[in-house]
């Protein structure tokens, strides 16, 4: 059975509605005039909560005759979800640059007012090169959310899941994962976690596999990072074919699981579809500030964390003073340069390997690892100012190209599910086997996919 649960932000959909049908209310025994005085009564309500009005069945019918037709309704669904990265990337750019340049403006005054030492470079170089790169590309999760919102408020994800029927079932799934696999997109956490609204077992099972296939968006800082250096003029086509390509990658991986482990027919049953409702400015903005929050609040915590972690071993140890001609290399690159040789097929050196180690923990790390390392190793000509952007820092670095930056992408891409997620499938299915599949093959698949991108992109990029 469903329960009813708080509105929360968007990365936890309330699945309730889908199971639940119409929720059209009906006044019974009433006058005229109670009808209207309770009309006049449910809309103050709705205006002061942020309920929605529901259309008519006719509308609805009406409307689902071309959203949810076997052609139209495909293309438009595919049309929908193009606009949510055109605006997501196009409107985010412009907030983007100006936290980008407060974080310039802030490090060079902590470099200008400071003396040198520890306490200045953890300031600048630490906390606003690694931090401030994370919280640069929050616009652009605030709008992604602001239109999952829309769409879970008007009810179309039960009519794209109902378009994406007929193709489900092709890999062997019903329609109704299709919900988890859409709530993906704005975190693998809850999406794991709501397929428990999937009846069969193998069912919930293999749309869990493909889950951590979905480009969620802590992934996002990654992508508009490179696409925006190194394919400018083409960012929106090449972060829209990434975000497809990691959906087709689920569905293949999907295709191979459904015949190793889950080789048997499909049940098939029907997805219930509310009346369309119309979408609630004031509880999408709610939704879009809880997401902000929750991503604002992590940022303080948990990438801080890591920021100084990562900063103390990139910091350490001191050069020693007694022997100055003894290069210092610190622990970090130590590190990195163990992993660096599992990762140099795909055009990779020591610094993007060990950021894609700390984004095994969370996807956020890899852009907080990179504000980190990516530093100014260079003393300042006197007169001249040293950027702090992350974007700058990385145009300047003669090892980046367009097929490595390529790879990079693809491997963040489809790498192993977070710590988080890989824990919460383990949880969901009681058992480590299909969590510990998950990252392995994941780790694989990646591994596979940045290999040949980089090749080619050698041939035809560089």
């Amino acid at each position: 059975m469903s329960h009813e649960k708080k509105s929360k932000p968007i990365v936890s959909f309330d699945q309730s509605t889908y199971r639940k049908g119409n929720f059209k209310h009906k006044h019974h025994g009433r006058g005229e005039g109670q009808e209207k005085e309770g009309q006049k009564h449910e809309k103050r309500h709705r205006h002061h909560t942020g309920h929605q009005y529901e259309y008519s069945e006719e509308q609805t019918r009406r409307a689902d005759s071309f959203l949810t037709h076997p052609i139209w309704g495909l293309i438009s669904f595919i049309f929908i979800i193009w606009m949510i990265f055109f605006f997501t990337f196009r409107l985010g750019a412009y907030p983007q640059a100006g936290i980008e340049w407060l974080m310039d403006r802030g490090a060079q005054y902590l470099q200008e007012n400071m003396s040198v030492g520890w306490v200045s470079d953890f300031l600048s170089q630490g906390v606003i090169m690694g931090v401030g790169s994370v919280l640069a590309f929050l616009p652009n999760i605030l709008i992604l959310f602001f239109f999952l919102s829309l769409l879970q408020e008007t009810e179309y994800i039960s009519r794209a899941a109902t378009i994406m029927d007929r193709y489900m079932h092709k890999i062997g799934l019903h329609g109704s994962s299709f919900i988890p696999l859409l709530m993906g997109f704005g975190c693998n956490v809850p999406a794991i976690m709501a397929t428990r609204t999937i009846k069969r077992k193998s069912d919930r099972i293999l749309t869990m596999l493909m889950i951590p296939y979905i480009p969620c968006s802590a992934r996002i800082p990654t992508f508009l990072l490179f696409s925006g250096i190194f394919f400018p003029d083409n960012q929106v086509l090449a972060l829209s074919l990434l975000y497809f390509g990691g959906i087709l990658t689920g569905i293949f991986m999907a295709l191979l699981f459904k015949r190793l482990f889950f080789n048997f027919g499909i049940k098939d049953y029907a997805i219930p579809l509310p009346c369309y409702k119309r979408p609630s400015f004031i509880y999408s903005v709610n939704n879009m500030w809880g997401a902000a929050w929750e991503y604002v609040k992590k940022i303080g915590t948990v990438v801080l964390l890591a920021v100084i972690i990562v900063w103390a071993l990139d910091y350490l140890p001191l050069k020693e003073k007694s022997n100055p001609q003894i290069e210092r290399v610190s622990y970090l690159e130590r590190f990195g340069k163990v992993v660096e040789p599992a990762l140099a097929p795909l055009g990779f050196d020591w610094k993007m390997s060990v950021s894609l180690v700390t984004g095994i923990t969370a996807k956020e790390f890899i852009i907080s690892t990179l504000g980190v390392v990516y530093k100014a190793e260079e003393e300042p000509v006197e007169g001249e100012q040293v950027s702090t952007s992350l974007m700058a820092r990385i145009k300047e670095e003669e090892m980046f190209n367009k097929a490595n930056a390529l790879s990079f992408m693809i491997f963040a891409l489809l790498y192993m599910p977070c710590v988080a997620t890989a824990y919460t499938i383990r949880k969901e299915t009681g058992t480590w086997k299909w969590a510990l599949l998950s990252i392995f093959s994941t780790i694989a698949v990646a591994w596979i996919a940045a290999f040949f991108a980089y090749k080619i992109g050698l041939l035809l990029l560089v």
